[in-house]
């Protein structure tokens, strides 16, 4: 059978070069998908500044989830002063070295993470000029700074510009490109916000002693304690390792879920093609004596041969799309630089057994009707198609359509990200929907265009009617997979500027501050009095902003830890800043401590009131439970959390306020700016301000935006691959045509005319598909079901689609009419 199966291969070229092409390309993407998922689970960033400890200890940096990876800290978990002790009294330690972690900022705003000279030794840096830092105003810098040992420099810290007298130059280690400040251990005590407690402990090990031994000997030793060695190291040296992961972790599976269901779904509708056009060949097997399961039989192993080649070779350029999309990702910020991702052959066999099984496992579907059909039946249907489904297809199909809408109409009904995510999903189970019912559209598109085409006194149009009414299912399999990159991208496009018009739209109507001001890296809380009394500023009230992780429940269970926006402010004078649009009870009582606010959707989806106990964990790990006195509508534009803050600051790595807001409604904007740039900080008018968290939405949207074109472009060569196959086939219908007489002007207007029905259908179709969700995403966020919609995006997607569409059937029908 493998033999007959080659040389049916052989004979088929034409049909079997499009399967190859989808399965290719398929092949491609899931690997790529899958070299990001990998990087979610074992990538990180290289370890720089502790790459000579052979261990490194830190505090557990996340929480356990049953069933769900762990929950990441988005702030530093600290270790107790005595953790260093501790340590270094385990057998096998020759000495350990707590590390600090302190943000400066150089005169021209770059930012530098300053470290205490004892922690010099971890990268190890030495130094190649002058002396280690003694006194609180010295510091020892890299060359990068350009300084000369006793010379002065500028750095500020929270905004308060300081003269350092550099002591030393100090020689990176190989591949350290960050610029690096070590302070005296006095300087940087100063600057510390947080007592005796470390950022982490660097190990050195005695020279017989094995590092993976001793750094389980110190987890036994000392409670409370993670060691990491080798690569690992790199995770507790940059938090953002870990949370980069996890991101992208969520990011890829996300979008590796479209990107499976997208290839089964191209790749089904070009075989399904593929054995449409032969069912004449079948149907002669089956009237010579071929039993069903040797015709069966024989496309499988078609199928399998052709798969398998396509897939292997298309796994190979899947590492290069992955590294392209890390590339892209490093630049959106959606992981730290330096961050590497995790190479192995898993999702090259991940994608060659997808993409094989989906194949054939889309042939068996495909052709099982095919060659179960009696030869007569079979011979009379090669010629012509029925656009009647079976009745197990249609409640299929009807079926997930109706769940599809339930979906994207449950923010009604469920608030918080459990709505948003399912409304986002629909879509999804819209597009198979409407998949699985492809000829029910085409007949529905035809009852429409029929009657134009019928009266018309145009030949081509007449003839492209009686085609289009003659193969619906060959019209549909054009249509949906148009229909399908049109809907997909309208919902992937237009969530993020939905999502991000409203957070503007909440920060632009809650800021009645006239200004704000800023610094490179944060602004110490002792700088807002000096900030109000500059001439004209009523007061400045600092704001610092993190995120706190929480329990969420969905349906009334416990359904995982999430992490919400918090943001602390000074209550006074609260109301001459912010109009955060409270619902229930009063934001006065911030000043009292263990309160909070939270905002309408997170009191919704946890079931909370004013007067009721709130639990979270800060930033930092630390757990507390806070009463409810307030819930307002703006969380959106400012976090779904609101708290004091002097509060929040102790739970913040650095300890510094993200900005001021300053109430100055008779300041002279001109005077105003120069009086702060003279403190060394920056102002921006209320015009600038920005949404709580629209870096990270950025961030996250250019991510998805830049994944879905790819998808989009997959999708593009399949469809057009799809289409220039369906086309071809139709050379002997064309030929017969012409020699009665059409010419080859009206053949290539017919077959336009079926294209332009068929791209017309498809972007009513998933225009159509697309509402629902986008509706039920802007009444999440909004509570009005009209989403944010840009023209110029949705014109390009629909365009794109007919251009596709239209440019694939006239250069098959071009070719196709050559002699």
């Amino acid at each position: 059978m493998f033999a007959l199966a080659k040389a049916s291969i052989r004979h088929h070229r034409g049909g079997f070069a499009g399967v190859f092409i989808a399965v290719f390309l398929a092949a491609a993407l899931i690997t790529a998908m899958g070299v990001l998922i990998e990087s979610g689970l074992r990538g990180g960033t290289a370890v720089q500044r502790l790459q000579a400890a052979d261990v490194v200890v830190g505090a557990p940096q996340s929480i356990p989830v049953p069933e769900d990876l762990p929950a990441v800290f988005p702030e530093r978990v600290l270790l107790a002063g005595e953790t260093v002790q501790d340590i270094e009294a385990v057998p096998g330690v020759r000495t350990a070295v707590g590390t600090v972690e302190i943000p400066l900022a150089t005169a021209d705003g770059q930012p530098v993470l300053a470290a205490a000279w004892d922690s010099a030794a971890l990268a190890p840096y030495t130094l190649t000029a002058g002396e280690a830092p003694q006194a609180s105003r010295e510091v020892a810098v890299d060359p990068s700074f350009g300084a000369e040992p006793r010379s002065r420099i500028t750095l500020s810290h929270g905004g308060v510009r300081t003269e350092y007298t550099v002591t030393g130059i100090v020689a990176p280690p190989a591949g350290h490109t960050a610029p690096a400040a070590f302070l005296s251990t006095a300087g940087a005590a100063a600057l510390w916000p947080h007592g005796d407690a470390v950022a982490a402990v660097g190990v050195f090990t005695e020279p017989a002693a094995n590092p993976k031994q001793v750094a389980a000997d110190i987890e036994a030793a000392v409670s409370g304690v993670v060691t990491y060695t080798g690569n690992a190291r790199g995770d507790v040296e940059n938090l953002g390792g870990a949370g980069a992961r996890s991101m992208l972790l969520l990011l890829s599976s996300s979008l590796a879920g479209m990107a499976v269901m997208t290839a089964v779904f191209v790749t089904a509708g070009t075989l399904s093609l593929s054995i449409f056009s032969r069912r004449r060949e079948f149907a002669m097997l089956r009237a010579i004596g071929a039993g069903t399961d040797q015709t069966l039989g024989l496309v499988v192993r078609e199928v399998l041969l052709v798969s398998t080649a396509a897939a292997v070779l298309g796994a190979v350029p899947g590492f290069w799309l992955a590294g392209f999309l890390g590339r892209q990702f490093t630049g959106a910020g959606v992981i730290p630089e330096g961050f590497q991702l995790a190479y192995s052959p898993l999702p090259t066999v991940g994608a060659v057994l997808v993409s094989v099984a989906a194949a054939v496992g889309a042939s068996l579907v495909s052709a099982r009707g095919t060659v179960r059909a009696a030869p007569v039946t079979a011979l009379r249907e090669a010629v012509t198609e029925s656009g009647r489904l079976s009745r197990g297809r249609v409640l299929t199909g009807l079926s997930l359509l109706g769940f599809g809408l339930l979906a994207a109409l449950l923010p009604a009904a469920v608030p918080g990200s459990a709505g948003l995510t399912a409304a986002a999903s629909s879509i999804l189970l819209l597009v198979i929907g409407a998949g699985v019912l492809g000829p029910w559209i085409v007949a529905g598109a035809l009852r429409l265009a029929s009657p134009l085409l019928r009266r018309s006194r145009s030949a081509p149009l007449v003839l492209a009617g009686a085609a289009s009414e003659a193969f619906p299912r060959r019209l549909a399999a054009g249509i949906v997979p148009l229909a399908l990159a049109l809907a997909l991208g309208s919902v992937q496009f237009f969530l993020p500027t939905t999502v991000e018009s409203e957070a503007q739209h909440q920060a632009r109507d809650g800021i009645v501050a006239g200004y704000a001001v800023s610094a490179p890296a944060g602004i110490s809380p002792e700088l807002a009095d000096a900030v109000a009394e500059l001439p004209g500023v009523e007061s400045a009230t600092p704001m610092a902003q993190s995120a706190l992780l929480l329990q969420t429940r969905f349906l009334g269970l416990d359904d995982g830890v999430q992490p919400v926006g918090v943001q602390g402010i000074a209550p006074e004078d609260l109301d001459n800043v912010l109009d955060l649009g409270v619902r229930e009870g009063s934001l006065d009582r911030l000043s009292e401590p263990g309160t909070v606010a939270v905002s309408t959707d997170l009191a919704r989806e946890n079931g909370l009131a004013p007067g009721d106990l709130f639990g979270f964990h800060f930033g930092d790990g630390a757990a507390a439970d806070a009463v409810v006195v307030a819930t307002y509508e703006r969380g959106l534009g400012f976090g779904d959390v609101t708290m004091d803050n002097a509060a929040l600051l102790p739970h913040t790595t650095t300890g510094l306020n993200t900005q001021l807001l300053l109430a100055a409604p008779e300041a002279d904007p001109g005077s105003l700016q120069t009086a702060v740039e003279a403190l060394g900080l920056s102002l921006q008018d209320r015009a600038e301000l920005g949404a709580a968290g629209a870096a990270e939405r950025g961030a996250e949207s250019w991510a998805n935006v830049l994944a879905m074109l790819i998808l989009l472009g997959y999708l593009a060569v399949s469809v057009g691959n799809s289409l220039i196959m369906s086309t071809a086939r139709r050379r002997p219908e064309l030929m017969l045509l012409r020699r009665l007489g059409a010419t080859d002007a009206q053949l290539r207007r017919m077959t336009g005319a079926e294209s332009a029905l068929m791209v017309a259908a498809a972007v009513v179709v998933g225009t159509v598909l697309a509402l629902p969700p986008l509706m039920g995403i802007a009444l999440n966020v909004s509570g009005e079901p009209l989403p944010t919609i840009q023209p110029l995006v949705y014109l390009a997607l629909a365009g794109g689609a007919a251009l596709l569409g239209m440019g694939a059937v006239s250069v098959a029908t071009r070719f196709a009419l050559r002699p």
